[in-house]
């Protein structure tokens, strides 16, 4: 977010008109010109704005202090001064002459600009969000304001925003096995930059039965390396689902386009106890993943037996995506109430999460699945995705 509002204003600093004199003359013939005559203002600003231009940013700060010595209300050399700034990083320092303009010369649209860049990028979004708010109003032909108030809305919505997700699945089983159906909300709230709460109600109808679960998790992230996520659920009277579980996720990036990444989960049904150890290596460029999973499972008192997958993904959009799914090996599922198998399974499934705005997103899933030789279904899955 800072870096973003730092090149944001870099490039305002660059869109400004150049006066003739800066873009006709280079530095050194400016200089010259200076040192020949110091109390000429016009000539002293050239070589402000041509050192600043040039990248040139502390030479370019000493000579706007030069100016502002003369006339510390100027709203051009103000603003100059904390162009210079912003390009050196120290967005806090141009807040007070960018204040100062902006009251001298309340119709300087680029003093407007700038500010709201440095208040971004100080992360003073309360601040930002009021200047805009004000802008609207002092510029009312103007499109800019509206515009960077939505985009100052969407960042923080994928920043700090909480995203309430329900989904709903039917699946539809073969030789007149009957229907299942399944319902969940979730939550995934941010309370700090590194650290989220995850929390779900899930209810699911197998084979005449209904079974209702509790879930709850943090994901932590350690630095830009690591990410851990500790997850479990309970179900006390559960026939289908899990009584209770837990699961452990780390994993870190390995590569500017890679990571690694490792789960183990122990759950524990009505019958039988069933740990799964699964590692994923992903991969990607630009909008395109492709990611592999290793699962073996191991149910209590049974020999462990090994799943693969293979997912392809493209990205698009905010956070928006498209994925196949192909799995094959053995896994272990409930196959009747109570009763928990390891089978040899197939699926291919087509999911993805679209996202109209960061605020209003929906998730659509189409899966066929092979339970062995026991039966073959077909699911359709549709949700909601919410942040606020």
């Amino acid at each position: 977010m800072r870096h973003f509002a730092v090149t944001v204003c870099i490039a305002l600093c660059l869109s400004v008109a150049k006066p003739e004199s800066a873009a006709a003359q280079s530095t050194s013939d400016l200089a010259i010109r200076v040192a020949a005559n110091p109390d000429d203002t016009d000539a002293r600003y050239a070589l402000a704005l041509a050192h600043l231009y040039a990248g040139e940013h502390v030479a370019a700060e000493r000579e706007f202090d030069e100016l502002l010595a003369r006339d510390p209300d100027n709203p051009d050399w103000l603003l100059g001064r904390a162009q210079s700034l912003m390009a050196l990083g120290r967005a806090a320092d141009a807040l007070p002459p960018l204040e100062r303009a902006r009251v001298r010369a309340p119709a300087y649209e680029d003093v407007w600009r700038v500010e709201l860049a440095a208040l971004e990028a100080t992360n003073e979004i309360g601040r930002a969000e009021d200047l805009l708010h004000r802008a609207i109003r002092q510029f009312p032909e103007s499109e800019w304001p509206s515009a960077r108030l939505y985009a100052l809305h969407e960042r923080e919505l994928l920043r700090r925003g909480t995203r309430a997700s329900l989904s709903s699945s039917y699946e539809h089983l073969s030789d007149d096995r009957g229907k299942w159906r399944a319902l969940a909300l979730d939550f995934d709230h941010p309370l700090k930059p590194a650290l989220r709460v995850l929390l779900g109600l899930h209810a699911q109808e197998r084979f005449g039965q209904r079974d209702e679960q509790l879930a709850a998790g943090v994901v932590q992230r350690f630095g830009d390396s690591w990410t851990a996520v500790i997850m479990g659920d309970v179900a006390p009277d559960a026939t289908v689902l899990p009584q209770s579980s837990l699961q452990l996720e780390i994993g870190r990036p390995i590569a500017t386009y890679a990571s690694l990444s490792l789960l183990a989960r122990h759950a524990h049904h009505e019958t039988v106890d069933v740990d799964v150890l699964t590692a994923t290596a992903e991969a990607g460029r630009d909008s395109y993943r492709i990611a592999y999973s290793l699962a073996a499972t191991r149910p209590s008192d049974l020999d462990t037996s090994f799943g693969h997958s293979l997912r392809l993904s493209r990205d698009y959009g905010f956070d928006s995506h498209m994925t196949l799914v192909l799995a094959h090996g053995d896994e272990a599922e409930t196959v009747a109430p109570g009763r928990v198998l390891v089978t040899r399974n197939n699926t291919i499934a087509l999911a993805g999460v679209h996202w109209r705005s960061a605020a209003w997103g929906a998730t659509w899933e189409i899966a066929y699945h092979e339970q062995g030789d026991l039966y073959h279904l077909m699911r359709l899955s549709l949700g909601l995705e919410h942040r606020f």
